[in-house]
């Protein structure tokens, strides 16, 4: 599940690249009021993506009105949605991922995305490269030196793939 930010990075990286992660990682799915929050995309766009807008139940929308306030709303419903239904939460905040380990799920990184796509042979390494620049230009959490990490992890790859 793709909370806000990282759908935000991936808009301006390029979208193509979560139809991709759907076809070869595995589904990905975004809450409909966290697709409400991303401006310029719609139901209608994820679904010619191939990803899976849900809606939360009024049980999972209560338990996240009713939790600590440390998170936002719409982290908080990522938080259980991705809990009940044993999904990772693919996000780039903080307190939403430390809160997702503390509950024993799984999280990843958005640029993890992007790796376990080379890792997969579903993305050249130079395209996964640019998609990262493009993030990194956009947003400024996506420092220079996570940017240097990325790049190497993804020499590494290469190396490895030859």
């Amino acid at each position: 599940m793709l909370d806000a930010n990282v759908l935000v990075d991936f808009q301006a990286a390029d979208l193509s690249l979560l139809t991709l992660a759907s076809r070869h990682i595995g589904k990905v799915h975004i809450i409909s009021s966290v697709l409400q929050e991303v401006e310029g995309l719609d139901e209608t766009d994820c679904l010619r993506l191939g990803l899976h807008v849900v809606e939360p139940t009024l049980d999972q929308a209560l338990e996240a009105a009713m939790s600590g306030r440390q998170l936002s709303f719409e982290d908080r419903l990522c938080l259980v949605v991705c809990r009940d239904n044993g999904w990772t939460c693919v996000s780039n905040d903080k307190a939403l991922r430390k809160s997702c380990k503390d509950s024993g799920i799984s999280v990843l990184w958005g640029l993890q995305l992007i790796l376990e796509l080379v890792h997969g042979g579903h993305l050249p390494a130079h395209e996964a490269v640019e998609a990262a620049e493009r993030i990194h230009r956009t947003n400024p959490y996506i420092s220079t030196p996570i940017l240097e990490s990325f790049r190497k992890k993804i020499a590494i790859l290469v190396k490895r793939t030859g």
